[in-house]
Protein backbone atom coordinates (compact mmCIF):
# COMPACT_ATOMS: atom_id res chain seq x y z
CA UNK A 1 0.00 0.00 0.00
CA UNK A 2 1.56 3.49 -0.75
CA UNK A 3 1.98 5.82 1.64
CA UNK A 4 -0.57 8.74 2.21
CA UNK A 5 1.39 12.16 0.54
CA UNK A 6 0.36 15.79 1.53
CA UNK A 7 -0.14 17.20 -1.61
CA UNK A 8 -0.36 20.67 -0.74
CA UNK A 9 1.27 23.82 -0.51
CA UNK A 10 2.73 24.68 3.42
CA UNK A 11 1.33 28.45 4.49
CA UNK A 12 1.69 28.36 8.25
CA UNK A 13 4.17 30.07 10.03
CA UNK A 14 6.43 26.68 10.05
CA UNK A 15 7.00 26.95 6.19
CA UNK A 16 9.56 30.00 6.45
CA UNK A 17 12.82 30.81 4.31
CA UNK A 18 16.07 31.60 5.72
CA UNK A 19 15.94 34.68 4.20
CA UNK A 20 13.32 35.94 5.73
CA UNK A 21 14.65 34.84 9.02
CA UNK A 22 17.22 36.84 8.83
CA UNK A 23 15.87 40.47 7.80
CA UNK A 24 14.11 39.71 11.57
CA UNK A 25 14.90 39.26 15.35
CA UNK A 26 11.23 38.30 16.12
CA UNK A 27 12.56 34.93 17.54
CA UNK A 28 14.92 36.12 19.66
CA UNK A 29 13.92 36.70 23.51
CA UNK A 30 16.64 38.90 25.10
CA UNK A 31 16.20 38.19 28.65
CA UNK A 32 15.56 41.56 31.15
CA UNK A 33 17.25 42.20 34.44
CA UNK A 34 13.97 40.93 36.02
CA UNK A 35 14.05 37.64 34.09
CA UNK A 36 17.10 37.00 34.81
CA UNK A 37 16.91 37.71 38.81
CA UNK A 38 13.72 34.91 38.56
CA UNK A 39 16.00 32.44 37.47
CA UNK A 40 18.83 33.41 39.92
CA UNK A 41 15.95 33.32 42.65
CA UNK A 42 14.62 30.05 41.77
CA UNK A 43 18.05 28.64 41.05
CA UNK A 44 18.99 29.63 45.03
CA UNK A 45 15.84 28.09 46.35
CA UNK A 46 16.60 24.78 44.93
CA UNK A 47 19.98 25.12 46.18
CA UNK A 48 18.90 25.78 50.13
CA UNK A 49 16.75 22.93 50.01
CA UNK A 50 19.78 20.81 48.68
CA UNK A 51 17.67 19.17 45.68
CA UNK A 52 19.62 16.79 42.91
CA UNK A 53 19.15 18.16 39.71
CA UNK A 54 16.89 14.88 38.64
CA UNK A 55 14.56 15.72 41.51
CA UNK A 56 13.64 19.53 40.53
CA UNK A 57 10.15 19.73 39.01
CA UNK A 58 8.03 22.84 38.05
CA UNK A 59 6.77 23.16 41.18
CA UNK A 60 10.23 23.36 42.48
CA UNK A 61 11.74 26.30 40.21
CA UNK A 62 8.83 28.48 39.95
CA UNK A 63 9.22 31.78 37.77
CA UNK A 64 6.77 34.18 38.18
CA UNK A 65 8.17 36.66 35.79
CA UNK A 66 9.65 34.53 33.20
CA UNK A 67 6.87 31.52 33.04
CA UNK A 68 4.38 33.91 31.16
CA UNK A 69 6.90 34.39 28.52
CA UNK A 70 8.06 30.59 28.09
CA UNK A 71 4.39 29.73 27.75
CA UNK A 72 4.26 31.71 24.80
CA UNK A 73 7.18 30.20 23.84
CA UNK A 74 6.78 26.71 24.41
CA UNK A 75 3.40 27.66 21.74
CA UNK A 76 5.37 29.41 19.47
CA UNK A 77 7.85 26.18 19.05
CA UNK A 78 4.74 23.72 19.02
CA UNK A 79 2.41 25.06 16.66
CA UNK A 80 4.19 28.66 15.45
CA UNK A 81 7.37 29.06 13.68
CA UNK A 82 9.09 25.77 15.28
CA UNK A 83 11.94 27.38 16.60
CA UNK A 84 13.03 29.89 19.26
CA UNK A 85 16.02 31.64 20.37
CA UNK A 86 16.59 33.05 24.29
CA UNK A 87 19.16 35.04 24.74
CA UNK A 88 20.85 36.76 28.28
CA UNK A 89 21.80 34.14 30.76
CA UNK A 90 24.37 35.90 32.45
CA UNK A 91 26.67 32.05 32.52
CA UNK A 92 30.15 34.09 33.59
CA UNK A 93 28.34 34.95 36.89
CA UNK A 94 27.69 30.58 37.41
CA UNK A 95 29.85 27.68 38.08
CA UNK A 96 28.71 25.36 34.97
CA UNK A 97 26.70 22.91 37.45
CA UNK A 98 24.09 26.31 38.11
CA UNK A 99 24.26 26.63 34.59
CA UNK A 100 22.81 23.23 34.24
CA UNK A 101 20.57 23.35 36.73
CA UNK A 102 19.35 26.78 35.10
CA UNK A 103 18.56 25.06 32.38
CA UNK A 104 17.03 22.27 33.98
CA UNK A 105 14.71 24.67 35.45
CA UNK A 106 13.69 26.26 32.42
CA UNK A 107 13.29 23.14 30.52
CA UNK A 108 10.81 21.86 33.45
CA UNK A 109 8.11 24.58 32.16
CA UNK A 110 8.34 23.62 28.63
CA UNK A 111 7.99 19.84 28.19
CA UNK A 112 8.72 16.25 30.16
CA UNK A 113 12.71 15.38 29.83
CA UNK A 114 13.27 12.04 27.86
CA UNK A 115 16.51 10.16 28.03
CA UNK A 116 19.46 11.06 24.83
CA UNK A 117 21.11 7.73 25.22
CA UNK A 118 21.68 4.01 26.27
CA UNK A 119 22.77 5.11 29.66
CA UNK A 120 19.60 7.53 30.60
CA UNK A 121 20.94 10.43 30.53
CA UNK A 122 18.56 13.23 30.61
CA UNK A 123 20.86 16.12 30.65
CA UNK A 124 23.66 15.82 27.25
CA UNK A 125 26.65 17.29 26.84
CA UNK A 126 27.87 18.12 23.34
CA UNK A 127 32.01 18.24 22.75
CA UNK A 128 34.11 16.12 20.82
CA UNK A 129 34.69 13.36 22.43
CA UNK A 130 37.36 13.13 20.51
CA UNK A 131 36.11 10.10 18.69
CA UNK A 132 36.12 8.47 15.27
CA UNK A 133 33.42 10.22 13.41
CA UNK A 134 33.40 6.72 10.79
CA UNK A 135 32.84 4.16 13.33
CA UNK A 136 29.37 3.17 13.46
CA UNK A 137 28.53 3.71 17.40
CA UNK A 138 29.81 6.92 16.98
CA UNK A 139 27.32 9.76 17.14
CA UNK A 140 27.88 13.09 15.96
CA UNK A 141 27.33 15.26 18.92
CA UNK A 142 30.21 13.88 20.18
CA UNK A 143 32.21 14.75 17.39
CA UNK A 144 33.76 18.45 15.99
CA UNK A 145 32.75 17.44 12.17
CA UNK A 146 29.73 18.78 10.17
CA UNK A 147 26.40 17.54 11.41
CA UNK A 148 24.61 17.19 8.29
CA UNK A 149 20.29 18.22 8.73
CA UNK A 150 18.75 15.95 11.26
CA UNK A 151 16.08 15.82 14.03
CA UNK A 152 16.54 14.51 17.78
CA UNK A 153 14.28 11.42 19.06
CA UNK A 154 12.12 14.32 21.09
CA UNK A 155 9.46 16.35 20.20
CA UNK A 156 11.75 19.74 21.16
CA UNK A 157 15.52 20.31 21.20
CA UNK A 158 16.71 22.47 24.00
CA UNK A 159 20.36 23.50 23.45
CA UNK A 160 22.40 26.01 25.11
CA UNK A 161 25.33 27.61 24.65
CA UNK A 162 27.79 27.33 27.60
CA UNK A 163 30.82 28.12 25.74
CA UNK A 164 31.46 28.66 21.75
CA UNK A 165 34.76 27.11 19.58
CA UNK A 166 37.38 29.16 18.71
CA UNK A 167 36.41 28.96 15.00
CA UNK A 168 32.90 27.51 13.65
CA UNK A 169 30.49 25.04 15.16
CA UNK A 170 27.73 27.35 13.69
CA UNK A 171 23.87 25.70 14.45
CA UNK A 172 21.69 25.46 11.57
CA UNK A 173 18.66 25.04 11.12
CA UNK A 174 15.77 24.76 7.99
CA UNK A 175 11.81 24.37 8.04
CA UNK A 176 11.22 20.93 6.95
CA UNK A 177 7.86 22.67 5.92
CA UNK A 178 9.74 24.85 3.07
CA UNK A 179 11.80 22.01 1.87
CA UNK A 180 8.45 19.96 1.23
CA UNK A 181 7.04 22.54 -0.14
CA UNK A 182 10.22 23.17 -2.88
CA UNK A 183 10.24 18.90 -3.45
CA UNK A 184 6.56 19.20 -4.18
CA UNK A 185 6.62 22.18 -6.21
CA UNK A 186 9.73 21.12 -8.64
CA UNK A 187 10.23 17.20 -8.35
CA UNK A 188 6.81 15.91 -6.64
CA UNK A 189 8.17 12.48 -8.07
CA UNK A 190 10.72 12.18 -5.56
CA UNK A 191 8.33 12.31 -2.68
CA UNK A 192 7.44 9.02 -2.87
CA UNK A 193 10.93 7.48 -2.25
CA UNK A 194 11.15 9.86 0.36
CA UNK A 195 7.57 8.99 2.60
CA UNK A 196 8.50 5.20 1.70
CA UNK A 197 11.79 5.01 3.72
CA UNK A 198 15.40 5.90 4.07
CA UNK A 199 17.93 3.21 5.60
CA UNK A 200 18.96 3.78 9.14
CA UNK A 201 21.44 1.90 11.21
CA UNK A 202 21.74 1.42 15.16
CA UNK A 203 24.63 3.57 16.66
CA UNK A 204 23.94 3.61 20.53
CA UNK A 205 27.23 2.09 22.31
CA UNK A 206 25.33 -1.04 23.57
CA UNK A 207 23.19 -2.75 21.86
CA UNK A 208 22.92 -5.16 18.84
CA UNK A 209 23.65 -3.11 15.59
CA UNK A 210 20.85 -3.60 13.20
CA UNK A 211 19.24 -1.76 9.73
CA UNK A 212 16.06 -0.93 8.90
CA UNK A 213 13.88 1.88 6.70
CA UNK A 214 11.94 4.59 7.77
CA UNK A 215 10.18 7.44 6.15
CA UNK A 216 11.51 10.61 5.83
CA UNK A 217 7.71 12.21 5.43
CA UNK A 218 4.59 11.25 7.04
CA UNK A 219 1.04 12.38 7.07
CA UNK A 220 -1.17 11.93 10.34
CA UNK A 221 -4.52 13.30 10.56
CA UNK A 222 -3.69 15.91 7.68
CA UNK A 223 -0.92 17.04 9.50
CA UNK A 224 2.93 16.73 8.41
CA UNK A 225 5.97 15.81 10.32
CA UNK A 226 9.62 15.30 9.00
CA UNK A 227 12.17 12.59 10.54
CA UNK A 228 15.64 12.10 9.38
CA UNK A 229 18.74 11.38 10.77
CA UNK A 230 20.92 12.63 8.01
CA UNK A 231 24.70 11.18 9.25
CA UNK A 232 22.96 7.96 10.08
CA UNK A 233 21.41 7.80 6.90
CA UNK A 234 24.72 8.01 5.38
CA UNK A 235 26.16 4.84 7.81
CA UNK A 236 23.35 3.22 6.82
CA UNK A 237 24.00 3.45 3.17
CA UNK A 238 27.50 2.81 3.34
CA UNK A 239 26.97 -0.37 5.09
CA UNK A 240 25.22 -1.84 2.40
CA UNK A 241 22.91 -3.75 4.87
CA UNK A 242 19.26 -2.07 3.64
CA UNK A 243 18.82 -2.04 -0.37
CA UNK A 244 19.08 1.56 -1.45
CA UNK A 245 18.05 1.96 -5.74
CA UNK A 246 19.71 4.92 -7.66
CA UNK A 247 16.41 6.52 -7.70
CA UNK A 248 16.16 6.43 -4.09
CA UNK A 249 19.40 8.30 -3.56
CA UNK A 250 18.70 10.66 -6.44
CA UNK A 251 15.49 11.64 -4.29
CA UNK A 252 17.70 11.87 -0.97
CA UNK A 253 19.79 13.81 -2.88
CA UNK A 254 17.90 16.11 -4.10
CA UNK A 255 16.21 16.58 -0.73
CA UNK A 256 20.13 17.57 0.29
CA UNK A 257 20.30 20.15 -1.93
CA UNK A 258 17.30 21.86 -1.06
CA UNK A 259 17.66 21.43 2.57
CA UNK A 260 21.49 23.15 2.60
CA UNK A 261 20.41 25.54 0.37
CA UNK A 262 21.41 28.78 1.70
CA UNK A 263 18.05 30.49 0.70
CA UNK A 264 16.15 28.02 3.17
CA UNK A 265 19.14 27.94 6.14
CA UNK A 266 19.02 30.02 8.95
CA UNK A 267 22.54 30.35 10.69
CA UNK A 268 22.95 30.96 14.14
CA UNK A 269 26.51 31.98 15.65
CA UNK A 270 25.03 31.27 19.35
CA UNK A 271 27.05 33.33 22.27
CA UNK A 272 27.66 31.55 25.97
CA UNK A 273 23.69 31.77 27.58
CA UNK A 274 21.57 31.61 24.43
CA UNK A 275 19.07 28.80 24.74
CA UNK A 276 18.13 27.55 21.20
CA UNK A 277 14.62 25.44 21.02
CA UNK A 278 13.37 23.30 17.74
CA UNK A 279 10.60 21.50 17.17
CA UNK A 280 11.45 17.88 15.66
CA UNK A 281 8.50 17.74 13.66
CA UNK A 282 8.78 21.01 10.99
CA UNK A 283 12.22 21.82 11.82
CA UNK A 284 15.70 20.02 11.01
CA UNK A 285 19.11 21.61 12.50
CA UNK A 286 22.53 21.14 12.16
CA UNK A 287 26.30 21.88 12.76
CA UNK A 288 29.30 23.35 10.69
CA UNK A 289 32.06 21.80 12.16
CA UNK A 290 34.80 23.78 14.16
CA UNK A 291 38.01 24.05 15.51
CA UNK A 292 38.40 23.96 19.50
CA UNK A 293 41.00 25.84 21.70
CA UNK A 294 43.88 23.40 23.01
CA UNK A 295 43.05 24.64 26.41
CA UNK A 296 40.44 22.09 27.68
CA UNK A 297 38.38 24.93 30.07
CA UNK A 298 37.85 26.66 26.99
CA UNK A 299 36.56 24.34 24.55
CA UNK A 300 32.89 24.43 22.77
CA UNK A 301 30.60 22.70 25.01
CA UNK A 302 26.55 23.02 24.26
CA UNK A 303 24.31 21.64 26.79
CA UNK A 304 20.95 19.46 25.22
CA UNK A 305 17.89 18.91 26.81
CA UNK A 306 15.49 16.73 24.86
CA UNK A 307 11.78 17.70 25.90
CA UNK A 308 8.28 15.67 25.82
CA UNK A 309 5.42 18.43 24.63
CA UNK A 310 2.73 18.37 27.33
CA UNK A 311 0.27 18.57 24.55
CA UNK A 312 0.71 15.88 22.47
CA UNK A 313 0.89 16.25 18.18
CA UNK A 314 -0.46 13.85 15.31
CA UNK A 315 1.96 11.47 14.10
CA UNK A 316 3.44 8.59 12.98
CA UNK A 317 3.65 5.64 15.46
CA UNK A 318 7.41 5.28 14.29
CA UNK A 319 8.00 8.83 15.06
CA UNK A 320 6.17 8.70 18.61
CA UNK A 321 7.90 5.35 19.13
CA UNK A 322 11.28 7.28 18.52
CA UNK A 323 10.22 10.77 20.36
CA UNK A 324 9.82 8.99 23.81
CA UNK A 325 13.34 9.22 23.94
CA UNK A 326 16.00 6.17 23.92
CA UNK A 327 15.45 2.97 26.08
CA UNK A 328 18.38 3.06 28.43
CA UNK A 329 20.36 -0.11 28.41
CA UNK A 330 23.20 0.24 30.73
CA UNK A 331 24.66 2.11 33.80
CA UNK A 332 27.63 4.12 32.99
CA UNK A 333 29.47 2.99 36.31
CA UNK A 334 29.63 -0.64 35.42
CA UNK A 335 30.99 -0.16 32.02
Amino acid sequence: MAAEIFDQHITDASAWMGGDMRQTDAWIHVLSADEIADLDQSLRGVQQRGLAMADVKKDDFPLPVLAPFLAKLENEVRTGRGFALLRGIPVENYTDEEVFMIKWGIGTHLGTKVSQNAYGDLLGHVFDHEKDPSEVRTRGYQTNTRLRFHVDRADMTSLLCLRKAKEGGMSQIVSSGAVHNKILAEHPEYLPPLYEGVPYIYIEEVGEIKTWKEPVFSVTDGVLSCSIRRNTVQKAIDSGKEPFGDFEMEALQYFDSVAEDPAFVLEMDMQPGDIQFVNNYTIMHGRSAFVDFPEREKRRHVVRLWLKFFAERPTADYIREQYNGIVKQADRKAS
